[in-house]
């Protein structure tokens, strides 16, 4: 069992830590720092990483908070984009935490995992001060907000053409990627709702199994992309395709349960709302979830209300991308709401 990671592998751990190290010393020199904290996957020993030969490369971004004063007006997206370009990672998070705030954190599933998730790399060991939140309790919203963040994960992995050629190694890879994180997606949401989330994926699969008994589809959904999200690889021996649908029907209804609960098929009763005029902003966060919501569920449509789904989802779409769109087909409004997602957060 390696320290970042699962890998029992020295050069893993040695080079995470080189990373870390000129992260920790770029940025006690050019912020105001009070402490650096290491979060995400890599905080919990749980990082995703690639290994071929003497070459190792991280998978996901490192997640690096950073304790500052009230008045700091540092741009840490610029700065990050500089580190991560120096360390040669494909993306490097910089979370500034207020110094007044810590005390006072309200239990999220993003505090929850600072808390109890994290790593102390420099400075003062402000962690504790953060309140030691009641464990497995999350404000229950965060499951919702989870859910509604994944759906770019669904939209923007897969293409209609994967169903009719093959795909690229680095296709075929960031699909499976995708696909897990909409998988644990559901399983963390359900367990928020349990009040028996927990920061690690290994614990979360093992709770989940034991609450959940008769979920046998999540479950093994659950398991695949827990062991890919441990032990990342970039020839997956399984049909990535049949992966991202089976995982899309799964998170469909979950959604559903989320947001629209009752006893009517979950696509109906998504569907049923999403259609009112008066309804825009009901059961999303924002507009492009509307859309991209309305594009997953004309994935598991029936024929008859095809043709209304994808209808509205293109006129919506117009609207906000304030643009004529000639072609209505699935797939070219699918490439043009994860362009305009990524225009609007990145």
């Amino acid at each position: 069992m390696g320290f970042y990671t699962v890998l029992d592998d020295k050069r893993v751990d040695d080079t995470i830590a080189r990373d870390l190290n000129h992260i920790v010393e770029r940025v006690t020199k050019a912020l105001p720092a009070s402490e650096v904290i290491l979060g995400g996957g890599f905080g919990r020993g749980e990082g995703s990483v690639l290994v071929k030969e003497d070459v190792i490369r991280p998978v996901n971004d490192y997640d690096i908070f950073i304790v500052v004063p009230d008045d700091c007006t540092a741009d840490f997206r610029a700065f990050g984009k500089e580190l991560a370009g120096e360390i040669q990672i494909r993306l490097l998070d910089l979370i500034p935490i207020k110094h007044s705030s810590l005390s006072s954190l309200p239990a999220t599933q993003f505090n929850y995992d600072l808390r109890y998730g994290s790593r102390h790399l420099w400075g003062d060991n402000l962690l504790e001060t953060i309140p030691r939140y009641k464990e497995g309790f999350v404000d229950h919203e965060s499951g919702r907000t989870l859910l509604l963040n994944r759906l770019i994960c669904a939209i923007e992995a897969f293409s209609e053409d994967f169903e009719f050629r093959n795909m690229t190694t680095e296709e075929r890879f960031f699909l499976v990627n995708q696909t897990g994180k909409i998988v644990s997606s559901c399983i963390e949401s359900l367990l928020i709702r349990r009040n028996r989330y927990h920061h690690s994926y290994r614990k979360r699969q093992e709770t989940f199994e034991a609450l959940f008994p008769k979920k046998e589809s999540l479950k093994q959904l659950n398991k695949r992309a827990t062991e890919f999200k441990l032990r990342p690889s970039m020839s997956p021996d399984f049909d990535a395709v049949a992966y991202w649908k089976e995982a899309v029907y799964e998170y469909v209804n979950v959604i559903s349960d989320y947001l629209t609960p009752g006893f009517i098929p979950p696509v109906y009763r998504l569907w049923k709302k999403l259609r009112k005029k008066n309804c825009k902003l009901q059961i999303t966060n924002t507009l492009i979830e509307r859309v991209e919501l309305m594009l997953l569920l004309y994935r598991e449509s029936s024929f008859i209300t095809k043709k209304g789904i994808l209808s509205k989802a293109h006129n919506e779409l117009e609207a906000i991308s304030k643009t004529r769109i000639q072609n209505g087909g699935w797939e070219n409004l699918r490439g043009i709401t994860a362009r305009l997602w990524h225009e609007l957060y990145h």
